[in-house]
């Protein structure tokens, strides 16, 4: 399998447009097509009335208080560099597809251009700068069905370019697709959740210092020699962790990826239950710029299938787990109970098709809300 972003995001756009032009062709209980009732909308074309033609017009007409609003963004490619400040409240940004149940029909994308070399020299918060999407709003945000692209290339110097950079805690992302070659994701603070999403790069394309992630389902691409994490979990505190779960790893060069390496000397990042193919080079993970301070990194391995799995030349400061790593150790231990700011009155009934539907319990907000009820606020379809 390779998926190529957003070179291909366009062609997919148009050609997503042309099948929903068929008729029936985008319908059904999985579409996310029509903005619910009280939504600030964004059009590319401002044909819908009241809409806001691009995303940081809609973002600062977001209302700064205690409940919770819904952006929805219609189809288009929105050339623009997003900053989210911090709402009080919780926040819903839904990007138009129709199969919210993955990535592959996407058709909203934020698309911004910028490295570190664009920037004044000793720029502070550098990284946040180039950022295509900045999340600085407070805890309760959910992201669904959104496409966050930084198509800068390879750079050899100064070339950091974060397509989204997520700066606080309870934030969810489910059918997204991130796009970008060096620091494509930084999940730099708080809990952080991302299920059945993609994400492409080359060099340390999931890192952050203060984060707590869990990454369940995702698809990830390299595509140009790097490792994929660079976490910086700073001391022995254990600030910061990710693990990812039921991921599929590839790409086009084989022996060229790698799992990990470590930005601090504490950096703690887990793959279980992982199907990785032959881009990751056998050796697994790769020390920071030839530091050879590994001895307190935590990087670990259960359960994986593929090419790429095969442990007998694994570097000595990577181990193997005997039991996987839990949701609730990376999200909380009230992850799965009742309360907390991403819950929802959807809450039972995911618990309860836990069985049944063991992606949904992964996610702490309905990850399928009906299109009238976006908030979660009285259903979810939870068919697939």
């Amino acid at each position: 399998m390779h998926i190529t972003a957003l070179p291909l995001a366009v062609l997919a756009y148009l050609g997503a447009v042309a099948l929903a032009g068929v008729e029936g062709a985008c319908s059904g209980p999985n579409t996310r097509t029509q903005p619910p009732t009280g939504a600030i909308v964004v059009d590319a074309t401002g044909a819908y009335q009241g809409s806001f033609r691009t995303v940081s017009e809609g973002v600062a007409a977001i209302p700064n208080t205690t409940a919770e609003h819904t952006l929805f963004i219609l189809p288009g490619v929105y050339n623009e560099q997003v900053i989210v400040p911090k709402f009080n409240g919780p926040l819903v940004l839904q990007g138009y597809t129709c199969d919210a149940t993955s990535y592959a029909s996407n058709e909203a994308t934020i698309s911004h251009k910028m490295a570190q070399k664009d920037l004044p020299p000793n720029t502070p918060a550098a990284n946040a700068r180039v950022s295509t999407l900045l999340f600085k709003s407070r805890k309760g945000v959910k992201v669904y069905n959104l496409n966050v692209a930084n198509p800068e290339g390879k750079i050899k110097q100064l070339g950091q370019a974060v397509a989204v950079y997520v700066d606080n805690t309870d934030y969810g992302f489910y059918g997204c697709n991130f796009t970008g070659c060096q620091d494509t994701l930084c999940a730099n603070k708080g809990k952080e959740l991302y299920a059945r999403s993609y994400i492409s790069g080359a060099v340390d394309f999931i890192f952050g210092q203060q984060s707590k992630a869990w990454f369940e389902s995702c698809d990830f691409e390299s595509i140009g020699a790097g490792s994929i994490t660079a976490n910086g979990n700073p001391g022995s505190s254990n600030l910061s962790q990710y693990v990812f779960n039921n991921a599929r790893v590839f790409g086009s060069s084989k022996a060229s990826g790698y799992l990990g390496r470590p930005w601090r000397p504490y950096a703690r990042v887990v793959w279980q239950n992982s199907e990785l193919g032959d881009v990751i080079n056998p050796q697994g993970w790769q020390t920071w710029n030839g530091d050879s301070n590994t001895g307190h990194v935590y990087f670990k391995e259960f359960n994986n299938s593929g090419p790429g799995a095969a442990t007998g030349q694994r570097v000595s400061f990577s181990g193997q787990l005997t039991a996987p790593a839990v949701i609730t150790d990376i999200l909380g231990k009230d992850y799965e109970s009742n309360g907390g700011s991403t819950r929802s009155t959807c809450e039972s009934l995911l618990t309860a098709t836990k069985d049944v539907h063991p992606d949904i319990r992964l996610i702490p907000f309905c990850i399928l809300p009906l299109s009238n009820s976006m908030s979660c606020s009285n259903d979810c379809n939870l068919s697939d």
